[in-house]
C-alpha cells in the first residue's frame, strides 16, 4: 500500500480503497483496512485463499451480530487434511505492524471474530517478515499444535467471540504478508468483522462507518488503486 494515489489522497480523507480515513490532520490514527466483514469483502477475498485442504464460502445464515454489514461471515468447512485456507502473499499485501502507526500501510491492532462447529478449538495465523507463519492466535486450545500462538480464549468459539489483539506488542515489529484462516478439525469454523486498525477503538462498529461505507471497501477497488 504504498502507492503515491493512494497517499495523496488521503490527505483529504474519504474512502480510498479498502482504507476509510478521517479528514485532514484527524487522520492519523483512524485509518483502518477491512479484510472481511460483508458478503462484498468475503467474494473478493475467497479467491485470493489459494491453499489448504478446507472450503471456503461465504456464510449469509450467521454472521457476528454486533454489526450492520448486511449478515454475512467467512465459511471455512474442514473435514480433512490440514483444515484450513491460505496464502501467506495476498496480492498487494505489504502492511507494517509498528508502534506508531501514522502512514497509510501503517498499522497496530487487528480486531476478528469467529465462531466454530464441531471440534475443540481453532486459530487465525498471520503470515510476515519476519517469521513466516510464527504469528497465531487460537481460542480454546490449539487443534493443530501449531506454534507458536497466543491463546486468546480458554473456550472454544460455539457462540462468537470478538477479540481485539495488539500485534506489535504481540509479535513486534513485522510487515504482514497473508492470513490462514484454520478452525481445525471438525464441522466449519466462522470468520468476520476482520480488520487492521491504528486505534484500540473498533473502526468498524455500526456507529463507526455505514453499510455503505464497508462495503466500497472491496479488493477490486484496491487492486484499482496499486495499478
Amino acid at each position: 500500500m504504498r502507492g503515491s494515489k493512494i497517499r495523496a489522497a488521503l490527505v483529504t480523507g474519504g474512502i480510498i480503497g479498502g482504507l476509510i480515513t478521517g479528514a485532514g490532520t484527524a487522520a492519523a490514527q483512524n485509518e483502518f483496512f477491512i479484510v472481511l466483514d460483508d458478503e462484498e469483502t468475503i467474494d473478493d477475498l475467497i479467491p485470493l485463499l489459494v491453499s489448504g485442504d478446507g472450503t471456503a464460502s461465504v456464510e449469509t445464515g450467521d454472521a457476528y451480530p454486533e454489526d450492520n454489514d448486511g449478515k454475512a461471515s467467512l465459511r471455512i468447512d474442514s473435514p480433512a487434511g490440514d483444515n484450513q485456507k491460505f496464502n501467506p502473499n495476498i496480492p498487494d499485501w505489504s502492511f507494517d505492524v509498528v508502534e506508531d502507526p501514522s502512514a497509510d500501510n501503517e498499522f497496530r491492532y487487528i480486531m476478528f471474530a469467529w465462531l466454530k462447529s464441531g471440534g475443540e478449538g481453532m486459530q487465525l495465523q498471520l503470515s510476515a517478515q519476519p517469521g513466516g507463519w510464527d504469528h497465531r492466535y487460537n481460542g480454546g486450545g490449539n487443534p493443530k499444535g501449531w506454534n507458536p500462538s497466543i491463546d486468546v480464549s480458554d473456550e472454544t468459539p460455539i457462540d462468537w467471540q470478538v477479540h481485539t489483539r495488539d500485534m506489535f506488542e504481540d509479535w513486534g515489529e513485522m510487515v504482514l504478508t497473508g492470513m490462514a484462516f484454520s478452525p481445525g478439525s471438525g464441522d466449519f469454523g466462522l470468520f468476520d468483522h476482520l480488520s487492521l486498525h491504528q486505534s484500540e477503538v473498533d473502526p468498524i462498529a455500526p456507529q463507526a462507518v455505514d453499510a455503505q461505507g464497508k462495503a466500497v471497501a472491496v479488493w477490486a477497488a484496491i487492486k484499482q488503486d496499486m495499478r
